[in-house]
Parts: structure tokens; sequence; C-alpha cells
């Protein structure tokens, strides 16, 4: 009886050697946990490059003005896309709601039936129907035309488009100001493709729309205490657009200054281009153009916004991190015609 005890104790003992050291193993094989910019690096690969597509899947007909739908791949990226530009602001994910895909297909439809991009389209246009129209105005809308890839990329390339918001008529960032608003919990999107619509001579053209109308139901405090963009944190330098704002919760920015100036003791010159007024469910915000940034090497850039009323301090000083990548970060690729367009 005494030998069986002792060897039963023997036993355990070294079975829990075993244990402790197959543990220790595993432990010691673990990745350590990335942070800092070697984690930002691996974001931009991961979350943003991996979102690229081969095919959308669209099973729609501009010529029976069939909305028809897109894979669940294309809308898990888009959403992926979405989530990775709010990732870097430091604001909560959205999800998909998916009962307003069939709305975002139709607003899509319709864009590209008519060569045109409207909030408000009139009853008249090609394709027209009311679930389309409740879209279009409240979401993001893009087109492009005659891309050798839109099919491809053409989903995802929009959220970028959206981000960047260039052009006449978006100096208000309002695009980019509804991806990253605080309450947004979810979207809808749909897109569309035909490679035999001809618009101005040139083959193909491609649609898109994110809704985030009746998704503003997240947290108005949500994410930090204010929202730029680019953001204040590690961003890759193809992501740094040349539109640049800040937004803070009913702040005042009517007489804001903005300042900045480089790692390398460069300061620019920021023009001014619109300051908007808390509404709408987005933040106050403004929004300016630094004139000649240029980043071919990781580039840090101190932002100063002065003169700020109606919030907690008059002034708010951040630190962007633009980290060099040599990819492109091109929102559709190029045409002969107009590859990208937008209307707030």
């Amino acid at each position: 009886m005494k030998k069986s005890f002792l060897f039963a104790g023997l036993f355990l003992f070294v079975l829990g050697l075993t244990f402790t050291s197959c543990k220790k193993d595993e432990e010691e094989q673990k990745e350590p946990e990335l942070t800092g910019l070697d984690k930002a690096k691996k974001d931009y690969k991961d979350e943003y490059l991996g979102t690229k597509l081969t095919t959308i899947s669209w099973t729609g007909s501009e010529a029976g003005c069939n909305e028809g739908d897109i894979s669940s791949a294309t809308r898990d990226k888009v959403v992926k896309r979405v989530n990775y530009y709010r990732a870097m602001c430091g604001l909560p994910s959205v999800t998909l709601n998916s009962s307003q895909n069939s709305s975002c297909q139709r607003a899509a439809l319709m864009m590209m039936a008519n060569n045109d991009l409207n909030h408000t389209p009139p009853p008249s246009w090609t394709c027209y129907v009311q679930e389309g129209y409740d879209a279009s105005s409240t979401g993001n809308l893009a087109i492009g035309w005659g891309a050798p890839e839109p099919e491809a990329n053409h989903s995802v390339n929009a959220v970028s488009g959206y981000m960047e918001d260039p052009g006449p008529g978006n100096e208000v960032v309002g695009h980019r100001a509804w991806l990253l608003c605080r309450k947004l919990s979810a979207i809808g999107t749909g897109s569309v493709y035909d490679a035999n619509h001809i618009y101005q001579g040139v083959h193909g053209a491609a649609a898109n729309c994110i809704r985030w109308g009746d998704n503003l139901n997240g947290s108005a405090t949500a994410g930090p205490e204010f929202i730029t963009y680019p953001p204040a944190t590690y961003v890759p330098s193809s992501l740094v657009f040349p539109r640049w704002h800040f937004s803070y919760p009913n702040a005042n920015f009517s007489a804001a200054k903005v300042s900045m100036k480089d790692s390398k003791g460069k300061t620019y010159t920021c023009s001014i281009i619109h300051r908007a007024s808390q509404g709408g469910g987005l933040d106050a915000r403004i929004v300016w153009e630094p004139q000649n940034v240029v980043i071919n090497e990781d580039l840090d850039f101190t932002v100063t916004v002065s003169d700020i009323s109606g919030a907690p301090k008059t002034s708010y000083e951040y630190t962007v991190k633009a980290f060099h990548v040599t990819e492109s970060a091109k929102r559709i690729a190029p045409s002969n015609v107009d590859a990208f367009r937008q209307f707030l």
C-alpha cells in the first residue's frame, strides 16, 4: 500500500513537471504583442491592404434596372476598411446593417444608370425607386468610369475616396465626417459594376453607396476627446490626404487658427477652407489644407489648433506620426474620363 502511494505521488510530480514544461514552451513560442509603429505597420498590411478584392460578383443588370446583389466578402471588406480608419482615430468599430443593403444596391444602380451622383435624385431618373432615394439621401455616394479594375476594387477604394473627400464642394469633408461619426454604429452598403456601360466613349462603370442614416444610435461620447484626420497616432503616408481636419463637440471654430511644423523643423502654411458648426449628428470641425507637404520618409507633424471657444480648452496640440509606405492609396484606378466624383 505504501509503495503504491509513493508511485502515485511520483507519477503526479513528473506529470506536473511535464505540463509545466509544455506550458512554458507554448508561452515562449507565442509572439509578443505588437505596439506603436510595429502594430501600425501590421494593421496597414492586414486591415487596409488586406481588403483588396478580385471581384464583387454583382448579379444585377443595368438594362433591366435590376439592382442585384454582391458577395458577402465584398461587404465584409468594405466594413473592414471603414473600421480600419475608425480604429486609427480611436473610434469603436461599426457592424453591417444588412437590412439596408438592398436600398444601397438600388442607390448605386441609379447613380450608374444616370451617369451622375445626387443625394436627392428626381423621380424622372432612370431606374428610380423610393428605396434608392432613401439610401442616396442618407449615405455616401461614389461613381467611377473606365478604370481597368473598378469591379475588383471600386467598393473598397470608394471608402478611401470618402475619407479623402477631394474636389470642390467637399471642403466640409462631410463624407469623411460621417464615417468617423462618434454615434455611427453600423452601415449598409451596395455596389454595382457593368463592363458594358459606356460613358463618353469609355467602357465600364462602377458605383457605390454607404448608408449611414438610421445607424446613428451609438454613444455620443464614444472615442477620444477630439477627432482628427490624419489621426493623432501612427498613419501610413499614403493615407495622409491633402485635407486635414480637427473636430470637437459643440466647439466654435469661427476665430480658430491652425499651425503645423514637422520633426525636421519645417513649418507649414495652413489654408483654412471650412469651419463647420455642430449639427446633424456631426461634431463641429475646422478643415484646412497644409501647403507643400511631402512625405518620403517617416515624419512627425505637430499640429496646434488655437483660439477655439465653446470647448474646455482654447488650444489643442497633437502629433500625427506619418510612416513612409510605397503602396499607392489610389481611390480608383486612373481614367481618361473622370475616375471619381462625389458630392455632399
